[in-house]
């Protein structure tokens, strides 16, 4: 009977014991400012925005016909690159626009794109 009331104790000891440890960050240390990216469309139709990574492209989201839409542009991109590039394809059609040369990018930077 002693056994069988030990018995969850030991158990939740044990499980306390190999549970991590989370550490806090120290909260003098302000995060890494924002970069964004504005992006106004002209178009009667919606765009997908992109912004490329070597080979890789991550989707920012949509751009919806004649309207402005503002995306932060993940920190690891921005501080792993220095520069980047960015494509928009059109939601239900073949047409894609991309920029042609790589633009420098700082934490911070804001930037702001016109699909004409």
């Amino acid at each position: 009977m002693r056994a069988a009331q030990v018995l969850p104790l030991l158990l939740l000891a044990c499980a306390i014991s190999c549970s991590t440890t989370q550490t806090q960050s120290d909260p003098t240390k302000l995060p890494p400012p924002t970069t964004t990216l504005e992006v106004r469309n002209q178009k009667h139709v919606d765009f997908i925005m992109y912004v490329l990574d070597g080979t890789h492209r991550i989707r920012l989201g949509l751009v919806p016909a004649m309207g402005t839409r503002t995306f932060t542009i993940p920190h690891h991109l921005v501080s792993s690159r220095g520069s980047l590039r960015f494509q928009a394809d059109t939601v239900g059609s073949q047409s894609v626009l991309a920029t042609d040369e790589e633009l420098t990018v700082h934490e911070g930077d804001a930037f702001s794109l016109t699909i004409r």
